[in-house]
């Protein structure tokens, strides 16, 4: 956790006069933001190859010194597919025009994005030409840069780009280059065949390599051209959006943002904050983002932290074998959004059964621990290093298959002592469908989901509740089934902020059991309640998720 809050806002400096700048810089420190963010688009600043303007509003030197006048640190995201509404997301159409440079597709077709307000193809990250263009890009960004305080990233997540299908691409010689050497030269699958499983999920695996890679040699150019890149990235929290989705109203936004806090994100990027064209809503127009940055400053929000006696670890095994085996084949994830698919998205699709069922039983292990209001943590499959002393017990559905890391480290886990439960399925497959082998034995001491618990949250939740032993009577709302409560403490122990969350579509009045002489104040509309007899009452609308400062009768 950084030393100081990271609350970033996102202003794209090109899309404000020069002039305007001073004032909307200091509009976001006066917000309470401490991070100004942009993206940074190679086709607004390059006139032709070899030749880019900085002058201006293009000038992002001076953005960025203006930027630290005011206080505020600066990360600058360079793409280069930066999105933000552009044409070819930012790339100069010269360079998606170059077939060399251009993604392939399964079917020995360019990778077409169908973006409004213009279809472009997608670039091969892989491709040498496409790089060697980065890098000159980079380059004269770099130069530019050479006496600005700010930090960059990188990225090549062609989920954003809208393309989620495994056979999508990308098949440039290149890349294929780089698949023969992880496939021990086995041909590239071009189409889901069940017979051929391995295969299939290892070339599901290699895109991940793929975007691994990418970003690898992306970060390094960046670091050839003398910018210095961020170690992490806040988590990117959607204020508003583009003109062709659907309006997002302001209180579904606030809901969005506190129900990511109360979720974890401690460092975040609100986007955006300022008012822009192609972009409907920006936070700085919200009557609750002031009010919301206050407290969470006030708190030293970032330094908090919750007490969760349940970690949940969601396996990337089955949702491979998702992503491979979807009959809907290519279409786009804004397709898919739109089909309204169900509670588990694009694996609803899936032809592999196993695939198609697991995100049900992650939903449901969470629905069960939130009806008995039993904190827990959701961790990758990278993030087993997190689980600590404070850990009680680790679920870990599984059915057909599991990554053969992650059943090493449960292993580990049973043999210390640690409550591990899995299932509804025993696996007996890895990540890439082979054999577990003599590994395939489950953990000795590990116990199993039901397979019956899928249709039974309540059963559920009431053999969830004892995985997490004795729990505080305190900051639950025991009458109120819909209602969770979400206390972040100091490292004294004391509770500083509280997130209530209905979670009916129905107004709740809830009252949650709170210490004797605390008082809850809303963090937005500075209401007040008081407690009685430890109990504090708290209305909430439907859906809704409140914030509350922590204090004492005394001390309001």
């Amino acid at each position: 956790m950084s030393a100081a809050p990271l609350y970033g806002g996102e202003c794209h400096y090109w899309r404000h006069e020069a002039q305007q700048w001073p004032q909307v810089l200091a509009d976001l420190r006066e917000a309470g933001f401490t991070v100004v963010s942009s993206c940074v688009p190679w086709s607004v600043h390059e006139r032709h190859k070899g030749a880019y303007d900085f002058s201006d509003n293009r000038d992002l030197a001076s953005f960025v010194s203006l930027a630290r006048a005011e206080g505020l640190e600066v990360h600058l995201r360079l793409g280069p597919a930066v999105g933000a509404e552009l044409n070819g997301f930012g790339i100069p159409e010269r360079v998606l025009a170059r077939k060399q440079c251009q993604a392939v597709s399964g079917r020995g077709t360019p990778l077409w994005l169908p973006w409004p307000a213009k279809m472009f193809p997608a670039p091969s990250f892989a491709s040498t030409a496409f790089r060697e263009e980065v890098a000159a890009w980079f380059s004269a960004l770099g130069e530019h840069l050479s006496a600005a305080e700010a930090q960059v990233s990188v990225d090549c997540d062609r989920k954003a780009m809208g393309r989620i299908g495994a056979f999508d691409g990308d098949y440039h010689p290149d890349a294929i280059e780089w698949w023969l050497d992880f496939s021990d030269k086995r041909p590239a699958p071009r189409s889901y065949e069940e017979g051929d499983m391995q295969r299939v999920l290892a070339w599901v695996r290699f895109s991940e390599i793929y975007e691994e890679q990418s970003e690898e040699w992306l970060r390094e150019a960046a670091q050839e051209a003398g910018m210095r890149t961020a170690e992490s990235t806040p988590t990117q929290l959607t204020i508003g959006g583009a003109p062709w989705f659907p309006v997002v109203t302001d209180a579904e936004q606030k809901n969005s943002v506190l129900l990511s806090l109360a979720s974890g994100t401690q460092e975040f990027n609100l986007f955006m904050a300022t008012e822009r064209e192609r972009w409907s809503g920006e936070a700085l127009s919200s009557d609750w983002l002031a009010p919301l940055l206050a407290a969470l400053h006030e708190a030293a929000f970032h330094t908090l932290h919750r007490k969760a006696p349940i970690t949940i670890v969601a396996s990337r095994a089955e949702k491979r074998a998702a992503i491979a085996s979807c009959a809907l084949e290519g279409a786009t994830s804004t397709v898919t959004e739109l089909i309204g698919l169900g509670p588990s998205g694009h694996a609803e699709l899936a032809l592999d059964s196993a695939a198609r069922l697991y995100p049900r039983w992650l939903s449901a292990v969470k629905e069960a621990l939130d009806l008995v209001e039993v904190p827990y943590r959701l961790l990758g499959e990278n993030d087993l290093h997190q689980i600590d002393g404070t850990t009680k017990a680790v679920i870990v559905p599984t059915l057909r298959r599991v990554d053969g890391g992650v059943w090493s480290a449960l292993h580990a886990l049973d043999i210390t002592g640690m409550r591990v439960v899995l299932g509804p399925e025993i696996p007996v497959e890895d990540e890439l469908g082979g054999s577990l082998g003599d590994d395939a034995a489950k953990p000795a001491g590990a116990g199993l989901l039901a397979a019956e618990s899928l249709n039974d949250i309540e059963g559920l939740a009431a053999d969830l509740l004892e995985l997490a032993g004795e729990l505080c009577d305190l900051w639950i709302a025991p009458q109120s089934p819909n209602v969770t409560c979400t206390p972040f403490y100091d490292d004294s122990g004391e509770a500083q902020l509280l997130f209530v969350r209905n979670r009916s579509a129905a107004q709740a009045a809830a009252e949650a059991n709170v210490p004797l002489g605390c008082v809850l104040r809303d963090a937005l509309s500075r209401e007040s309640s008081a407690e009685s007899e430890g109990i504090a009452k708290v209305t909430l609308a439907a859906d809704e998720i409140r914030l509350f400062r922590v204090g004492r009768e005394e001390s309001q």
